[in-house]
């Protein structure tokens, strides 16, 4: 295979990556061991799993080396790679509980990936306290975004219990092989180019762009830099904090029934009330609202593969708001207000408009600068990342849970990630140790958060918050 180039959103993640904020990302499973498996079944897989010939892209792809890389980076096939270094096993001391977890997978996160290798990892981790275990896998976000990251994971993990060979990750064919990906991407810009002329899109995207500049608060739209400073958006350290939360989808879809919003309007929601709660405890919540951006997918289910598709929505969370009601109201015109300006934008010209917006955070983060301006691009970001909808076995053991590892940027401390699984969304809060030393509050909050609006819209409870 010939030297691949990484497109501008790939290197983007390559060249922001700093000794203080890394670029990967990671999924965290949990796993039930088998009905009648034996003591070294986790150690049996280990060894089945090394087995597998790691001659698959993205797992077997590194950077290329040489005087051009820094200018135009680009991936080789790396057919020499130590599959023990890559894979790993662990175990959890005494008593192996979540804290021990949490502990660990902060410590697996706060560490780089070797540039000089295929950029991923994967640590397999016993000695949980209900005899589970769990498996933690990273990847460098210049070679995968969440969607993809979520979708490789399960696609070595069957619905049937009985199945017990399915290969391991690194050897499963691609989503999408690297060779046909771009020229089928170039022909559809320019299919929907010829459909729609270049002017047309040149207009949408400028004056989406615009309006989302110009906007007035009131209108629900926000523009960038126009959030309020806080300990969210403090300079990040190398180390990082890691905390869970799990909410049941049924309950969240029926508070959003009687809500009259969305399952998303009520995953913000919930967000909102735990981060304004955490940020009055600690005398730090701003006059102003905190905005959150959110990724939005610009590719189908069917395209989702190697490297990043993904535009940006930016949304009040009225955390200045103390009535939940009203500010749940907030929120849902403002994501309103953001759906119904992507609305107007077709796939190249959202994908220009993406370009825009992105520009001067791009920018600042690879120059930087981010870290000194005043007024934050946004305070933090909440994705909702789909994941599988039925229960999924690993070579017959179950997987109890799915928690999103993410990745924060100098000046956004803060990273909330969702998974949906097996009826909840499974949320993944990761922090910078220093600014965010006890992110588990915001975990712990989130699901008070839910208890609350449920008795403001399910049970026509009032509520208030301080």
């Amino acid at each position: 295979m010939a030297a691949k180039r990484l497109s501008l959103a790939d290197s983007f993640f390559l060249n922001a990556e700093s000794r203080d904020a890394y670029m990967h990302v990671a999924m965290l499973h949990r796993y039930a061991l088998p009905e009648g498996a034996g003591p070294d079944w986790v150690g049996q897989m280990i060894a089945r799993m090394k087995s597998y010939p790691v001659d698959q892209s993205p797992f077997n792809l590194r950077l290329k080396t040489g005087l051009g890389s820094k200018v135009a980076p680009a991936w080789e096939v790396d057919d020499k790679i130590d599959i023990d270094y890559h894979l790993r096993h662990a175990a959890l001391p005494h008593p192996g509980g979540e804290r021990e977890l949490g502990v660990l997978i902060s410590r697996l996160h706060s560490q780089p990936l070797d540039k000089n290798r295929p950029l991923w990892e994967c640590t397999i981790i016993e000695g949980l306290d209900d005899g589970s275990f769990a498996i933690y896998f990273k990847i460098h976000h210049a070679l995968m975004d969440g969607m993809s990251g979520s979708r490789t994971m399960s696609r070595c993990l069957s619905p049937d219990p009985r199945n017990t060979n399915m290969p391991a990750f690194w050897a499963m064919p691609p989503l999408k092989r690297a060779s046909a990906a771009v020229p089928k991407a170039i022909a559809e810009s320019a299919q929907a180019l010829a459909r729609t002329n270049v002017l047309s899109v040149l207009g949408q995207s400028f004056k989406a762009w615009m309006r989302m500049l110009r906007a007035a608060p009131e209108s629900g739209l926000i523009g960038p830099y126009r959030s309020p400073s806080c300990s969210l958006n403090a300079i990040v350290s190398p180390q990082r904090r890691f905390a869970t939360q799990s909410l049941p989808i049924d309950r969240m879809k029926a508070v959003a029934t009687n809500a009259g919003g969305t399952l998303n309007d009520i995953v913000l929601a919930v967000c909102a009330t735990a981060l304004r709660r955490y940020l009055l405890e600690q005398g730090d919540l701003p006059i102003k609202p905190l905005v959150s951006s959110i990724p939005v997918s610009i590719r189908t289910r069917e395209e989702a593969g190697e490297g990043n598709g993904i535009s940006l929505a930016l949304a009040s969370l009225g955390t200045h708001i103390a009535d939940p009601k009203a500010r749940f109201e907030h929120i849902k015109a403002s994501m309103q207000a953001n759906k119904d300006l992507l609305g107007t934008l077709s796939k190249p010209a959202m994908t220009l408009y993406t370009n825009l917006l992105m520009a001067p955070f791009m920018i600042g983060q690879m120059t930087g600068l981010a870290a000194r301006t005043k007024r934050p691009m946004y305070n933090t970001m909440v994705s909702n990342v789909p994941g599988p909808t039925e229960v999924l076995y690993l070579n017959g053991a179950r997987l109890l849970s799915a928690y999103p590892v993410s990745l924060i940027f100098n000046g956004q401390a803060l990273n909330i990630t969702l998974l949906s699984y097996d009826g909840h969304m499974h949320f993944g809060f990761t922090a910078c140790r220093v600014a965010l030393p006890r992110v588990q509050k915001i975990a712990v909050y989130l699901g008070e958060a839910l208890e609350e609006i449920e008795r403001d819209y399910a049970c026509g409870i009032s509520a208030s918050v301080a």
